[in-house]
């Protein structure tokens, strides 16, 4: 029998009287009584625990998957960078000071002055 199924028989024996019941603050709330056997009772409580353990189980999950994410778009700025021609092809253009003014050289290409820093500073760890 699936949990599912386990916990619509449950549901289909439980007697519901209605009732009043103190409050923790001396209080009466008017409401329903539940009676079922101790096996359901058991079960029904085996459950939350369940749910409490698969919540913090998905909480490290999460916690996970944020660190996972956060390396994928790494290695994906990385790997475009590299995937770029121009990167490959057109001179770098490099602010420099010649005689006193400032002058625009071109350098090699970008990808070429990186000579793999970026996937190096990825697969370390480091934001390129």
């Amino acid at each position: 029998m699936t949990d599912k199924e386990r916990l619509e028989e449950i549901k289909s024996r439980v007697w519901k009287d209605k009732g009043t019941y103190a409050m923790g603050d001396y209080s009466q709330r008017e409401g329903y009584i539940y009676t079922l056997s101790d096996y359901d009772y058991e079960w029904l409580i085996e459950q939350a625990e369940r749910v409490q353990e698969v919540e913090e189980e998905l909480k490290e999950l999460r916690a996970m998957y944020s660190v996972v994410n956060g390396e994928r778009i790494r290695y994906k700025q990385a790997l475009e960078f590299y995937a770029d021609e121009e990167n490959w092809t057109e001179p770098s253009r490099q602010q420099v000071m010649m005689d006193g003014e400032p002058d625009t050289v071109d350098g090699p290409p970008w990808a070429i002055e990186d000579s793999g820093e970026k996937a190096r500073q990825v697969l370390e760890g480091d934001k390129p």
